[in-house]
């Protein structure tokens, strides 16, 4: 008789996750490969999407919801694709893995099975060295993230892409200019033109209303305001490299 198991996968970040990514095909192809090799029927699937490997495994919705089924269904048999499935956080780790233990349950790491069955010195000196290999893949990877930022602002912000705080925009939603280019000079060609009654360039308020009446876009007039000064930022920014320029000394 075979016996039933359950597959659990996980991915930290939501840009992984999605039909055109790789992440959950790759850790679901593992699990099965190895569950039909194995004489095992994978019954259920459980997928934690953008939930960071060093969050508590009671404090996954997905996870939860897994050991419920299990509870129900009598299945006491977990599989993942690998160690850093379960938590790239050592204490994590072994802290899940012993309450899962002490509940009854089986923990199958696919690419090293015995890591999560052997209860003896060895068995735990092997996941936490592969705990302790997460971390540190995981801290490298931040590194690297952090590293491709910072150079990605100093390009987006050569290139005009400037944050409220004066970096170079990385991350968090695009502008308004940039969803729609032409929207920065028909803002700009509505502000210079002069109100009749008040003598002074249209209000924010005004401007809003035109671009709805003439271009059919919804911008709020605090929108309008924050494109004005993000234009004033950028010539300022323009200014500030051409007089870099200028000072540096020619050989």
């Amino acid at each position: 008789m075979e016996r039933k198991v359950v597959g659990y996968y996980r991915t930290s970040s939501l840009s992984n996750v999605g039909s055109d990514k790789d992440s959950r095909k790759r850790q679901r192809h593992s699990v099965l490969s190895f569950t039909k090799s194995n004489g095992m029927k994978l019954v259920e699937e459980f997928y934690d999407e953008g939930v960071s490997g060093t969050l508590d495994v009671l404090n996954r919705p997905q996870f939860l919801s897994m050991l419920s089924f299990c509870e129900k269904n009598g299945i006491d048999t977990i599989c993942f694709e690998s160690s850093d499935r379960m938590s790239r956080d050592l204490l994590i780790m072994e802290t899940g893995f012993h309450y899962l233990s002490n509940l009854g349950y089986k923990l199958i790491s696919v690419s090293n099975p015995d890591t999560f069955i052997e209860i003896t010195p060895t068995g735990t000196l092997i996941r936490q060295v592969l705990g302790v290999i997460s971390q540190f893949e995981k801290s490298n990877l931040v590194d690297k993230l952090r590293v491709s930022r910072e150079r990605k602002s100093l390009l987006n912000k050569s290139r005009g892409y400037i944050s409220r705080s004066g970096r170079g925009k990385v991350e968090g939603r695009k502008f308004l200019t940039q969803l729609y280019p032409q929207l920065e000079e028909l803002v700009v060609s509505y502000r210079r033109v002069v109100d009749k009654r008040t003598r002074k360039p249209l209000s924010y308020m005004k401007i809003s209303n035109l671009l709805m009446t003439n271009n059919d876009l919804s911008v709020s007039f605090n929108s309008v305001k924050r494109i004005l000064d993000d234009v004033k930022m950028k010539k300022r920014e323009e200014r500030n490299r051409k007089r870099r320029k200028s000072t540096i000394p020619s050989y």
